[in-house]
């Protein structure tokens, strides 16, 4: 079982697709399929590297993480709370209005054009500190020092990208302008794009007027101006990149003018710079007030504050005496996916992602518990999720056409609970994210050392939840469908996260609660999840609804018959009312014997009801997940 995660195998619930089963592991019986396929495909997602250890104490909570990886713990950040709030409030986390904008192609740069159309597109949050930040080193000097990069980003976003989404004026309109129908009467005619053209007079002394021409239309039609929604100029020149380009350099010491780079390395090299200055000018304010900048003042600059997540790896002794757990953290700024024959779908990636592996023979671990050298089971998992999460698909191998071509599904709602450990952050509710990018790379016959990048971002349209999607080609803009997006060979994949904790939904439902008076809340229930709750508490210092949120499961009843059956068994009734068994390791399991322990740890679960919790780990009732298939 997937120990340290919120997934978990259930006893005659097939372990990769929650049915009903039928097989068991025909090597450990401890797990439960309904088809030999389900076996196979559990087996290479991590199955191998954990067959025979469901019986392994796996209790161990894991700990909170190191100060030095914690952005509290920064005396002097870079962004402090405040402004950082401030940069939240002032941002808008929805899709963007209005036409997308193009960049030409010059020197190879479509690695380039896609990866800042993602950007300006899904992450408004890095648009708009850009926008407020004040460069230093323009000052009243006669010759100031040129600007720095986040000002020539700022200045290409808003100069190359943004769009003149507010052109609603009669006196605004040119021609060649397309536009948008809407609030029609003739309703046939909503949502209509057409282009703006000249009306000659059909009589004299009538003066020409402006009219919108439809596709497959012989003549332009009188449209008013207010049912007329600007998108873009077909005049309009795409410009490039050139305010980037010059940082090339910089940004990378392999990086080279009219060579094809790849558009993650240019991501983590443009992420790599943005941090580098900030934490520069950052030291040298503090230098002025004779201040040292911290080691990890990283974790408060833009890159992190953005797309900084937390990973936990779990090395366990399999030996049953010791099952000492150690654990160590690192953080990410996005995670790199395998492409396997296995993986089907993103949710297998992730699965792959955070699935455990053995360790034995040379790659043996060295136990500080016992102090030998023993096999181990090791697991990464997500503790702390980003706010905005980047997927980096790993399509490339070092061969002559090593460009993995697989069509590999992803949805454009992505819940990250299940593979967030036990005890993270947010995992009483389902994290869910939202896509608004993707990155394409394409190729021919499956070479990877050359190709060309496209984009697909999400925009918005003027009815409320209606979005549409459009496929950037440097300067060439397309509206296409969303099941078409869904379909491509997704390189790269920008998400923003919509629920479960995020600073970005939290900042769009900011200030509802102005006003109000705070009930009186019980123990732990006070501001739980970032919502406040009036509720009586009920167990651990919880309300029902806190407690099924943070737990996973409702709160016990209190059955006085419960309890004492519990001790006379031997347990010991915990804080949260449920009996808990003495601390006393399990007996080890005799040579000769396999599965037996299994077979005792297995009867002991409890079957899983319809409004019980899922074991995928979603968050959601087993009959509204995989239980109503």
């Amino acid at each position: 079982m997937e120990a340290g995660t919120l997934r978990s195998a259930k006893e005659g619930l097939c372990a990769t697709c929650y049915a009903k089963a039928t097989e068991k592991c025909s090597k450990c019986k401890q797990r439960y399929y309904c088809s030999t396929a389900c076996q196979v495909k559990d087996w290479n997602l991590g199955h191998k590297g954990d067959c025979g250890l469901a019986d392994l104490d796996m209790s161990t909570p894991v700990p909170r993480p190191p100060l030095r990886l914690l952005a509290e713990s920064v005396e002097r950040p870079v962004h402090s709370d405040a402004s950082w709030r401030k940069i939240l409030d002032s941002s808008d986390f929805g899709p963007k209005n209005g036409w997308p904008r193009g960049l030409r192609n010059v020197a190879n740069c479509c690695y380039m054009n896609a990866l800042l159309q993602s950007l300006y597109h899904s992450v408004p949050l890095l648009h708009g500190a850009l926008k407020q930040h004040s460069c230093e080193r323009q000052s009243a000097d006669p010759a100031p020092a040129p600007p720095c990069f986040r000002c020539n980003l700022a200045a290409l976003s808003e100069s190359h990208l943004a769009n003149d989404a507010a052109r609603e004026i009669e006196t605004d309109w040119k021609l060649e302008d397309v536009v948008e129908l809407h609030s029609l009467k003739a309703e046939q005619l909503n949502g209509k794009t057409g282009m703006v053209t000249e009306i000659l007079p059909t009589s004299e002394g009538q003066e020409a007027r402006l009219g919108v021409l439809l596709p497959g239309k012989a003549s332009p039609l009188s449209i008013k101006t207010q049912n007329m929604r600007f998108l873009y100029n077909r005049t309009e020149v795409p410009l490039p990149p050139y305010e980037v380009l010059r940082w090339l350099p910089r940004l990378s010491e392999e990086f080279t003018f009219g060579a094809q780079e790849d558009a993650h390395e240019f991501f983590n090299s443009l992420l790599r710079l943005l941090e580098d200055e900030e934490l520069k000018e950052h030291a040298g304010r503090l230098q002025d007030s004779s201040e040292a900048l911290e080691p990890n003042a990283d974790l408060t600059a833009l890159p992190s504050r953005i797309f900084g997540g937390l990973l936990v790896s779990q090395c366990t002794c399999t030996r049953r005496e010791c099952a000492t757990s150690s654990f160590s953290f690192e953080p990410f700024r996005d995670l790199s996916l395998e492409i396997t024959e296995a993986t089907q779908t993103l949710d297998d990636m992730l699965k792959l992602f955070t699935a455990p592996e053995r360790l034995d023979k040379q790659n043996s671990w060295k136990c500080e518990a016992c102090s030998e050298v023993v096999r181990a089971r090791k697991q990464m998992m997500i503790y702390q999720a980003p706010n905005f999460l980047v997927l980096h698909l790993k399509r490339f191998r070092f061969m002559e056409r090593g460009k993995v071509v697989k069509i590999v599904p992803f949805p454009p709602v992505l819940n990250l609970r299940p593979y967030l450990c036990k005890g993270a952050q947010g995992e009483g509710r389902p994290v869910n994210y939202d896509l608004r990018a993707v990155i394409v790379h394409v190729d021919k016959a499956g070479y990877s050392h050359f190709g060309h990048y496209i984009a697909f971002v999400k925009g918005a349209t003027h009815r409320k939840g209606v979005f549409r999607w459009f496929l950037i080609d440097d300067s060439i803009i397309q509206e296409v469908e969303e099941e078409f997006v869904l379909r491509q060979q997704a390189y790269l994949l920008f998400y923003i996260r919509i629920s479960g904790g995020s600073e970005a939904t939290s900042s769009e439902k900011k200030r509802g609660a102005k006003g109000t008076e705070e009930a009186t809340l019980p123990s732990r229930c006070k501001g739980l999840g970032g919502a406040v709750c009036s509720f009586f508490a009920s167990h651990d210092g919880l309300c029902t609804r806190c407690y099924q949120e943070e737990h996973g499961r409702p709160p016990p009843t209190s059955d006085p018959a419960t309890k004492s059956a519990g001790s006379a068994n031997g347990s010991t009734p915990t804080s949260n009312g449920y009996a808990e068994k003495a601390a006393a390791k399990p007996a080890a399991v005799p040579a000769g014997v396999p599965g037996k322990a299994g077979k005792s740890a297995s009867s002991a679960k409890k079957k899983v009801g319809p409004n019980d919790p899922c074991p995928c780990g979603s968050g959601k009732k087993y009959k509204k997940c995989h239980g109503g298939v």
